[in-house]
């Protein structure tokens, strides 16, 4: 089977140029979970902002009101992407800061023995962020996960039973590609009445996001959305109208500015974001979140694909997650010896490497996650991410450098 770019007439590979660059070197790009490449319009518009219009925000003169103006454009080009209301949505640092930027709007509500639900599905963005509430009191209760990285639901039950007064929730999993019912989660929450933020990090480059009303902050890593390093994040009105005020009442801006977008932002990478997101609507006549529909059907047919490889050498390698095609791109795995144990991931990476393969080893920044799912390796597992512009190539690329190491080709 070969994938189908979801542009059509056109690979989406041609409008990438590290992509173009890593294909003439003989490399295949297996670490998109980390870092996604940009396309061409990104690095125009950041190429064009530096030279010509770096100025800051305001006014009198026309720069200033030119950046303001891409700022705004910026801001409603994200609320358009995921489908919420302009004015909603703002930018940060990345997805950690901005995770602890809520968790400090929130912190003066904590009192002691509140308590916060995480889970262990997470990467630590969402986790060590509340875990930093219990400076007030505030009681940490775990969600576990089963063998394929699923959540313990009647854990999650029991523990919207206590009243917390915050969930934190995963929408897809950085290391097993699991994608969980964040509509139907966030919705017990609020049954609950906690506060429920959601991490959408690892689900804003591969899918179309639909903001559940029960969804009180969403935070993302732009940079994993084909665009410059930055986060950006969601607010829902309410939760905005609580927690994002200023103490001052002579600050010279909105509050907002002075909560959560603390100081100057990105400029650069704003202009760089309203290029991917040109790079999106290109690929949909116009329509962002239909290009995100068609992201998605393409990984979907990518995935089907390398699941079948993993099939295929399942007495070698240990795959983590589900084995459908309703996940991401994302395969956590190990690699069997030939015995009773595992290859040290850090030594398959090398090897990979060696070939020209760019793929992770380690945890993710999951350390939960992976405890549970590869104590025979100490919580760690190589990694193969792939992106809408990788193709069936690069998957038997991945493969084929694989069976080398086992020394079984398939």
């Amino acid at each position: 089977m070969t994938a189908v770019s979801p542009l059509a007439g056109r690979c989406a590979a041609d409008r990438f140029p590290g992509v173009l660059a890593a294909r003439r070197d003989g490399r295949v790009l297996a670490d998109n979970g980390a870092g996604a490449q940009v396309p061409r319009e990104t690095i125009d518009a950041v190429a064009r902002f530096m030279e010509l219009e770096n100025a800051q925000k305001g006014a009198p003169f026309a720069r200033k009101v030119r950046v303001s103006a891409m700022i705004s454009e910026a801001k409603d080009a994200f609320a358009d992407l995921i489908g919420v209301p302009h004015g909603t949505t703002g930018f940060g640092l990345n997805a950690t800061t901005i995770a602890f930027s809520l968790a400090r709007t929130i912190a003066h509500t904590i009192r002691p023995g509140d308590r916060i639900v995480v889970t262990d599905s997470d990467h630590y963005a969402n986790i060590a962020p509340w875990t930093w509430l219990t400076r007030f009191g505030a009681e940490v209760v775990r969600i576990p996960v089963d063998a394929r990285g699923e959540l313990d639901e009647r854990a999650y039950v029991n523990a919207l039973a206590q009243e917390p007064v915050l969930v934190a929730l995963p929408w897809a999993s950085n290391a097993t590609g699991n994608i969980f019912d964040v509509a139907r989660l966030s919705a017990a929450a609020k049954d609950a009445g906690a506060i429920a933020i959601v991490d959408g990090v690892q689900a804003g480059p591969h899918l179309r996001v639909d903001v559940p009303a029960s969804v009180d902050a969403l935070f993302f890593s732009a940079y994993k959305i084909y665009a410059p390093h930055f986060g950006a994040w969601y607010a829902h009105p309410d939760f905005a109208r609580r927690f994002f005020t200023s103490d001052d009442p002579f600050v010279p801006s909105a509050a907002v500015n002075w909560s959560m977008e603390t100081g100057t932002q990105n400029h650069e990478g704003l202009a760089g974001w309203n290029g991917t997101i040109a790079y999106l609507r290109s690929t949909a006549g116009g329509d962002v979140r239909a290009a995100m529909d068609r992201i998605a059907a393409y990984e979907r047919d990518l995935s089907t694909y390398a699941l079948r490889s993993f099939e295929e050498r399942a007495a070698l390698l240990t795959l983590y997650g589900r084995r459908t095609a309703d996940r991401l791109p994302v395969f956590a795995f190990n690699v069997r010896d030939g015995s009773s144990g595992f290859v040290d991931p850090i030594t398959v990476a090398q090897a990979l490497d060696a070939e020209n393969i760019e793929a992770s080893a380690g945890n993710y920044y999951s350390p939960n996650l992976l405890k549970t799912l590869a104590p025979e390796t100490n919580g760690t597992a190589v990694r193969f991410s792939f992106a809408h512009y990788n193709d069936t190539t690069d998957v038997d690329r991945c493969f084929a450098a694989l069976d080398a190491l086992i020394g079984a080709a398939v």
